[in-house]
């Protein structure tokens, strides 16, 4: 980049905001379309952003290009667009993220800085008419941007291709997606720091899992949707190119790589955007249910509150909540902060690096590198995470794809428990086994082996309710039921954490409590989910 200006912190805030409300707004569209509904498109945020141009992941419409008619006039507009294209060959996505703020008119020099390549600068000070030199090489950028968050860019197919999903593809889906990536992590952490890819067999293992999937990941290799063609790869651009149309003599740009505006979009697709979003997506599913859809995550039995059984019903509510569930288990809400929690795709120590610090990917991936492949430093003295900009929303999207088929599937197998337990007709532990992911048939599988084993572990708490009533010395409140599970050594044991359980948590654990009794006692007295 020419110059990595920082941006301010109320800048940084409101962006963060932005993005945040972006991936916010592609989740409730994302659930809304999985349920079948048309709520979302009905909306006013859905109204605006259709009205505004049809961008969906860019706040403002890309600007208009100028047309070939006016590139042919000028010398110096070509000169800029062939030095943009030359530029465009190794483009990074957080310089895309400013170039799309540059293409929908934001022309202030900090965003001009940040979108423009290495050679921007060197050439525009040798322009004898700067304003048209930066006029092509914007044409350049607008038409790039276009080609990848355009209205039938990049972005909107793979956008619309898991929009098209029913339930039951998003389902298989994760079970897929999930086995894929477990072939090679096996159950390993994905917090592990590789230290060695050549002479440890799990290491090696990992290694070349994690290079094959940045080289051939699942959306670039698996088949999706109507088409039944991979969601990445093999993209070949179509739209507007000037590149061949120029009449500049060749003493101006022998300088400059023989690369056309098309050939530089198809290799930033089917390279760097590929190899980032397939990486990332992958180990943020792999993540997602290594670190959250597991035994010791106790918070899980309680959320989403709801005690349907109904598949639908279910889907509905969990949906509604799957924002507030995200926040709760803290899941990282950028890709720059996805990449930074994951130590795995760390390949420098991999034993097969020709250039190790290109192959930190963890690093690379979560902060602005400079020219010398070494992290940015701003005038703070701080490095600057990746700002993936509209990728970050398509990100969400995928994100909620995968979660929420996972997430009912969980809640269904609670409830239908809960309902026994209701019902009287589960009343004692039954040596549930733990869940394995590596033993299980599918994720699914998984799962509902994990619901079923939480569940169980909970047994203890519905027979000490049923004692307590018995022997008329019922806890009659939520905090008094809170006070026995501090005290009470049986029911420590059950959640020595249970103070740090959100309330919601709480209240399922004094339903359990309840369940034997809460028949024969006044409703206003019963926990209600």
């Amino acid at each position: 980049m020419a110059n990595n200006n920082s941006v301010t912190k109320t800048q940084s805030e409101s962006n963060e905001v932005k993005k945040h409300q972006q991936i916010l707004t592609m989740i409730a569209l994302m659930t809304s379309k999985l349920l079948g509904e048309n709520t979302y498109a009905k909306s006013s945020i859905f109204s605006e952003r259709m009205a505004r141009g049809g961008q969906l992941f860019l706040d403002k419409p890309i600007e208009q290009s100028m047309s070939l008619a006016e590139f042919k006039l000028s010398k110096e507009v070509q000169m800029g667009y062939l030095v943009a294209v030359d530029d465009l060959r190794s483009v990074t996505l957080d310089q895309v993220h400013y170039m799309s703020l540059w293409a929908t008119g934001q022309n202030d020099d900090t965003i001009v800085s940040r979108a423009a390549g290495n050679a921007f600068s060197v050439y525009l000070a040798q322009s004898t008419d700067q304003k048209k030199f930066v006029n092509g090489y914007k044409t350049a950028v607008i038409q790039f941007i276009r080609a990848i968050a355009g209205e039938n860019g990049v972005v909107a197919k793979i956008t619309s291709a898991f929009q098209k999903l029913s339930f039951a593809d998003a389902e298989k889906l994760a079970n897929d997606w999930f086995g894929s990536v477990n072939g090679y992590m096996r159950g390993a952490s994905p917090f592990r720091k590789i230290t060695d890819g050549t002479d440890d067999p799990v290491d090696e293992r990992i290694v070349q899992g994690l290079f094959d999937e940045i080289n051939n990941g699942y959306l670039t290799t698996h088949s999706f949707g109507d088409d039944q063609m991979p969601l990445l790869g093999n993209y070949i651009y179509s739209g507007d190119d000037f590149s061949d149309q120029t009449d500049l003599p060749a003493m101006m740009t022998q300088s400059l790589t023989d690369i056309s505006l098309s050939e530089a979009i198809n290799l930033f697709v089917n390279g760097r955007f590929s190899e980032v979003l397939d990486l990332l997506c992958s180990l943020g599913l792999y993540t997602f249910v290594y670190q959250f859809v597991n035994a010791g995550q106790a918070d899980l039995v309680g959320m989403p509150v709801t005690t349907a059984t109904d598949m639908q019903q279910v889907i509905k509510i969990t949906g509604s909540q799957l924002t507030d569930i995200f926040e709760r288990f803290s899941l990282p809400v950028t890709l720059a902060e996805l990449a930074a929690d994951l130590p795995i795709i760390d390949l420098s120590n991999a034993g097969t690096a020709r250039n190790a610090s290109q192959q930190n990917f963890q690093q690379n991936l979560s902060v602005v590198m400079d020219n010398s492949h070494q992290p940015f430093i701003n005038d703070r003295g701080e490095t600057t995470p990746v700002n993936y900009g509209f990728v970050e929303a398509l990100h969400g999207l995928i994100q909620a794809t995968y979660c929420l088929p996972i997430l009912v599937q969980y809640t269904v197998t609670r409830n239908q428990l809960l309902a026994q337990i209701q019902a009287g007709d589960y009343t004692e532990p039954r040596n549930v086994a733990p869940a394995d992911f590596n033993i299980a048939s599918s994720l699914g599988d998984y799962v509902e082996q994990l619901a079923r084993f939480q569940v169980d572990q909970l047994m203890p708490i519905v027979k000490r309710g049923k004692d307590d009533y018995d022997g008329l010395n019922q806890s009659g409140s939520l905090s008094a039921f809170n006070h026995l599970m501090r005290v009470a050594p049986q029911m420590r044991a059950v959640n020595p954490k249970y103070a740090e359980m959100p309330k919601q948590t709480k209240k399922l654990y004094y339903w359990l409590y309840q369940s034997s009794f809460a028949s024969e006692i006044a409703a206003a007295d019963r926990v209600q989910l």
